[in-house]
Order: structure tokens, then sequence, then C-alpha cells
């Protein structure tokens, strides 16, 4: 799993038929920088802290076997080492 940030959204001209119009987002890893498109589970907005499941989970809980990134919690808070 991944803590990251939402900076954006995306928006598809065509897609394949297992997205089936799912709402995705840009997410920010805050450490490295890096960003990943996720499938949004939950409408989560730009700025807002996420939890991103990826690869097999992503797949299992979206039941969409085309996804490997999905936005599966809204993060309130969390204590940093």
């Amino acid at each position: 799993m991944i803590l990251g940030e939402v900076v954006g959204r995306v928006w598809s001209e065509r897609e394949v038929d297992g997205l089936g119009g799912a709402r995705m987002v840009v997410v920010r890893d805050p450490e490295s920088g890096a960003k990943r498109v996720a499938v949004d589970l939950l409408d989560a907005g730009t700025g807002t802290t996420v939890l991103v499941a990826t690869d097999e989970a992503a797949a299992a809980v979206t039941g969409r076997s085309c996804v490997d990134a999905a936005v599966v919690a809204l993060v309130a808070g969390w204590d940093s080492p």
C-alpha cells in the first residue's frame, strides 16, 4: 500500500471495457515525488491524503483485473517516525 496525496484528476478519451467509466486520480508519493494513476473508489478531492492499494489488492477491491492501483481510504492523520 502507498500513502499519498491526490494532486489531480485524469479523464480518458477512450478506455478498455474493464474500467467502465471509473473515476481516476493522480496520486503523488510525498517522499519520492513519484506519481501514479489510481482508480478512485471514494471520490477523493485534490489535496486529500489517501491510502492506495496496488497490484492484486487493487484488482481484488475493485473487482476489475485491469486495475493495479486504487484509492481505498481517506487518511485523516498519521504518526510519522
